[in-house]
This record gives C-alpha cells, sequence and structure tokens, in this order.
C-alpha cells in the first residue's frame, strides 16, 4: 500500500493515486488538511486491516533540508517505525546531494538511497559522493523518475560503464 504523506502539493496525491492504479497497489490518503504523521499512523492500520505486508510512506520532497521539515520527518519516522528509510536523489543535483544526503542522514537517519535521473556518466560522482557522505548504500537507480526508470544499483556495473568510457575517450584523442 501506498501512503499519500505529502500534505504540501496537492498533486502529489493525485501523482500517488495514479502510481498506485499503474501498478495495481492501493494508495491510502487523508487529503492536505491532516498531518503526516497521522496520516502514516492511520495508513499503517488501514494497510494491516486490508492484510498488506509492504507500506510504502511518500512524504514531502525538498531540496533543502530545515527545521520544520526535519521535524515533521521525525515525527513521520517515530508514528510509521519503518524498516526501511531510503530518501530519494535526484543526480543532477550534482554536488548538492552529497549536502542533501549527509544532512538527511544526521537528521533523520536513512538505511539507503535511490539516485533518479542518473542518465549521464558524469552523474557517476554524484553516486560516489552519495556513499562517501552516508555510508548508506545506494538501492535502486534510475535514468528518470518513473518506477520502470527505476533498477537495483550495482556498483560494479557503474564503475564498469565508467572504466570503459575512459577507455573509449582515450582512443578517441589518439586517433584525432
Amino acid at each position: 500500500m501506498l501512503v499519500a504523506a505529502d500534505v504540501y502539493r496537492p498533486a502529489a496525491i493525485d501523482q500517488l493515486n495514479i502510481l498506485g492504479k499503474k501498478v495495481g497497489v492501493p494508495v491510502y490518503s487523508e487529503g492536505t488538511d491532516a498531518k503526516p504523521s497521522q496520516i502514516a499512523k492511520n495508513g499503517l492500520k488501514e494497510a494491516k486491516s486490508q492484510k498488506k505486508d509492504v507500506i510504502i510512506v511518500d512524504t514531502a520532497g525538498r531540496l533543502q533540508v530545515d527545521k520544520a521539515m526535519t521535524n515533521e520527518l521525525k515525527e513521520v519516522k517515530k508514528a510509521a517505525n519503518p524498516t526501511e528509510v531510503p530518501l530519494v536523489v535526484d543526480a543532477m543535483t550534482g554536488q548538492e546531494a552529497a549536502g542533501l544526503v549527509s544532512s538527511f542522514n544526521d537528521e533523520i537517519g536513512i538505511t539507503g538511497a535511490i539516485l533518479t535521473k542518473l542518465d549521464g556518466d558524469s552523474r557517476g560522482g554524484a553516486a560516489l559522493s552519495v556513499k562517501e557522505v552516508s555510508g548508506k548504500p545506494i538501492k535502486f537507480v534510475g535514468q528518470g523518475e518513473r518506477v520502470e526508470d527505476l533498477e537495483p544499483f550495482y556498483p560494479d556495473r557503474m564503475a564498469q560503464r565508467i572504466l570503459e568510457w575512459e577507455m573509449y575517450s582515450h582512443l578517441l584523442k589518439k586517433h584525432k
């Protein structure tokens, strides 16, 4: 079950409902007037009553960490008591990704990262930064942000792509 706890963007709830229909998963929502921690708590209760064993609580995304958001996420984490706390990171933010991951890990405590928009070789640095600053694994990567764009992350495959690109670049320079 998906739980819609992003109360700041009404479109976020609509997007989660569309995603839920697309992948065949029910979505629990209470609209934008409830507190995210209460939505998480009620969503878990509903999921248990429907005998759902995997629950994803979708919270508001931010590019900057602020005190109010940090407190809200701590409340959601306390209410949901999650097994996993992944942070979704846009690889296009470059070096800012490292700061964001570091802040979230220090304040909230993440178990890993999901790196989206990893469609260029230059974004491999974002992956290295995420792992370096948090010490947590990158669990999934995607060339976009859609479910079908995501795949499990295999560090050896990324390293191989970087090495192949370096070798290819070297050969191109040599034959110019």
